[in-house]
């Protein structure tokens, strides 16, 4: 049976929790920030920050230890939990990766849409807070100092989409999404500005490899694909981007979605295609989607990388890594043709846009 979000809608803080299984239920809120960068303004400084806590007696992430002690329970309005906050930061010339990696208690405290997130780390503080009018992300600890203030940047970007699957009575997943909000902040005292993309997942499935993207467009268009999938890459256990486990795959599902701000219109692809390429390193993706009179192509171009590593306890004598890879990109390339709405695009249509995509691959079951 589906559940509700919330009686009022989908909500920020309905961290759903009484379902939690051992070694799985894996639980994050999660938010990528575009910062516009004046001397590059297709390639903009980005910003990732989750706070987390996962069902597990060990898990490894990248060289830190850390348990459950205790499976969070909600108490009215108040919700206590166990976890980690990390964060990683491209600032427009170098990547932080990890920016910080904290243990942390963490507490969600909530008032219908109104909440705080915040975390009992000394001398620091790694908090989210806010409504739907806007949200305020905190980062102050000895070495960094972030402020952002995200507000409605449209009425399709900015409404806050839940969705919920289930595999088995046990199994599945839940998420909450916001594709879009306008950022305004300081980074140590400096104005900037520029936008964001929200998720609050909750999986209690095992994790499986997948390929992902978002990406904003500077007239308030979006797009997003998202493909995973089983196969040779879940054996993968290495940090290199060649390897010659990647064959195979075989699709659980996919999708491309595209928002145009222009027409204000949505269009759903129920299928696509990747090819990877590398350069110096870094991998570059071309994504294509066609059926129903509407084909859509998007090239994303690295220019970064940011990843985790994640192991947990070896399994029916296997191991158990997964590796959950970031990549600040480059659009090079977009078109968008639809027949029956006689509707032609080309990236200068769009105007900038600011996109990162991911590829994850092995296994945590």
């Amino acid at each position: 049976m589906k559940r509700k979000d919330s009686e009022d809608g989908p909500n920020m803080w309905d961290l759903q929790v009484d379902n939690m299984i051992d070694n799985y239920s894996w639980y994050w809120w999660w938010w990528i920030f575009f910062v516009r960068d004046p001397e590059n303004p297709g390639r903009p400084k980005q910003l990732m920050i989750l706070w987390s806590t996962k069902c597990t007696d060990f898990i490894k992430v990248m060289d830190e230890e850390w348990s459950l002690e205790e499976k969070p329970e909600w108490d009215g309005n108040s919700l206590d939990l166990e976890g980690m906050v990390a964060a990683w930061w491209y600032d427009g010339k170098n990547m932080k990766d990890p920016l910080f990696l904290e243990e942390a208690d963490m507490r969600v405290e909530k008032e219908g849409q109104e909440g705080i997130l915040k975390t009992d780390v000394e001398g620091s503080e790694y908090s989210l807070s806010g409504d739907p009018d806007k949200y305020v992300v905190k980062i102050d600890d000895p070495n960094n100092d972030f402020i952002f203030e995200l507000t409605p940047f449209n009425d399709y970007l900015s409404e806050h989409r839940y969705n919920e699957k289930r595999y088995t009575d046990d199994y599945g997943y839940n998420i909450m999404k916001i594709y879009g909000m306008k950022l305004n902040g300081k980074i140590d005292g400096e104005n900037v500005e520029g936008t964001a993309y929200f998720q609050r997942v909750c999986v209690d499935a095992p994790a499986t490899p997948w390929y992902w993207a978002v990406v904003h467009g500077e007239d308030g268009s979006f797009l997003q694909y998202f493909n995973p999938f089983i196969g040779p890459q879940m054996f993968r256990t290495k940090k290199d981007e060649k390897s010659l486990l990647e064959w195979g795959d075989f699709s659980l599902s996919e999708s491309i979605l595209f928002y145009h701000e222009g027409t204000d219109k949505e269009y759903k692809f129920k299928s696509l295609d990747i090819q990877k390429e590398l350069e110096s390193g870094l991998p570059t993706f071309y994504v294509t989607g066609q059926e129903d009179g509407k084909k859509i192509s998007i090239r994303l171009k690295a220019y970064s990388r940011a990843y985790w590593r994640f192991q947990q306890k070896r399994r029916f004598g296997m191991k158990q890594v997964f590796y959950y890879n970031e990549y600040p990109a480059e659009i090079t390339d977009f078109s968008f043709e639809s027949v029956e709405d006689s509707l032609k695009l080309e990236k200068e249509d769009i105007g900038e846009m600011y996109g990162n995509f991911e590829h994850s691959w092995g296994k945590l079951f």
